[in-house]
């Protein structure tokens, strides 16, 4: 009934307390209160307070933040974005770390991490626009009938979500790790499909790429059936000194990717994806890692869904040469 009639906690609470006569457990409850709450309100009560007037807080008094002062805050973080928290700011100019925070966050500061982004040299946007202009001509000929292909390495432990949907009661434990492994995957992916994924624990070296490409050389081959298809790769060591033997031993169109550019391979972005949906399985353990790598990798590099990507990169390297050469959010 009282929910019924909108009646407030405080209010019940009084009733349950001076006219029913029940103890502090019991009301705690009935009104889905914390005991410690029922207490204070019960302490007041017996010392003939009206709990349901609002009580000012005694001895505490705002100091009123000055535009002088505003200025003074402003300028401390200005001169030291690192070093200036909340609190030595405030303790300072002998006011609230709140205050403090209240101040900068109307004037637009929001305390972030570093801006490590990549900055180009001009030359090195130079770069990035040619080799752009050279994959969009002739209608993108070159996006559609390049493998990007590229290694990524994942570790069990570090893939877990820690947050789930739950009902605070139930307290969800997240399956337990039985053992951490840490596997290397390298594939290759292009509009028209991709190879199978290759997951090894060795590092990438030459010998060990040579051994890599050439299992999916053929798997390549097929999705072209003409033969005329490219294979790019990056600038890691290892693709960088078989740059020859992939041309005149694998015959193979090479592209080469410009430096620091993971924002124009598209296989970083497949990369993100599995490494999602591995997450969402929450495996733990190598076998079911293995699992389920190979079995999103198959759902991910279906050409239906593979299209949609390519067509994404045929934008963005426009959007590359007309930001002339600066990196790209991917």
């Amino acid at each position: 009934m009282c929910d019924k009639y909108d009646i407030d906690d405080k209010t019940r609470f009084l009733v349950l307390h001076l006219d029913a006569k029940f103890e502090v457990d019991e009301i705690a409850k009935i009104l889905n209160v914390r005991k410690g709450t029922i207490k204070k309100w019960e302490a007041r009560t017996r010392n003939g307070e009206d709990i349901r007037v609002f009580r000012k807080k005694s001895g505490v008094v705002k100091k009123k933040i000055t535009e002088e002062t505003e200025g003074k805050i402003i300028q401390m973080v200005r001169e030291n974005p690192e070093g200036a928290s909340t609190v030595k700011v405030g303790a300072r100019l002998g006011i609230s770390a709140s205050s403090v925070y209240k101040v900068l966050a109307k004037n637009g500061f929001k305390y972030r991490t570093f801006d490590n982004s990549i900055e180009y040299s001009e030359q090195e946007k130079m770069i990035r626009v040619e080799f752009c202009k050279k994959m969009l001509s002739n209608e993108g000929k070159l996006i559609y009938r390049t493998f990007f292909s590229d290694e990524m390495g994942i570790e069990l432990m570090k893939i877990h979500k820690t947050k789930a949907w739950q009902i605070p009661a139930e307290k969800l434990k997240r399956r337990k790790i039985t053992e951490n492994v840490k596997l290397n995957v390298w594939g290759a992916i292009s509009s028209e499909g991709a190879t199978s994924l290759d997951i090894y624990e060795t590092g990438m070296n030459g010998n060990f790429y040579q051994q890599v490409v050439q299992r999916h050389r053929e798997e390549m081959a097929k999705l072209y059936p003409d033969g005329e298809f490219y294979f790019l790769q990056d600038n890691h060591p290892a693709h960088q000194m078989n740059e020859e033997w992939i041309i005149e031993e694998q015959r193979l169109e090479l592209v080469k990717m410009p430096k620091r550019s993971p924002d124009l391979n598209i296989i970083e972005n497949m990369w993100s994806a599995l490494k999602e949906r591995v997450a969402t399985d929450g495996p733990k353990n190598e076998r079911e890692l293995r699992a389920s790598l190979l079995k999103n990798w198959e759902i991910l590099t279906n050409p239906d869904r593979l299209l949609p990507f390519f067509e994404s990169l045929h934008r963005r390297y426009i959007e590359c040469v007309a930001q002339e050469g600066q990196k790209l959010p991917f």
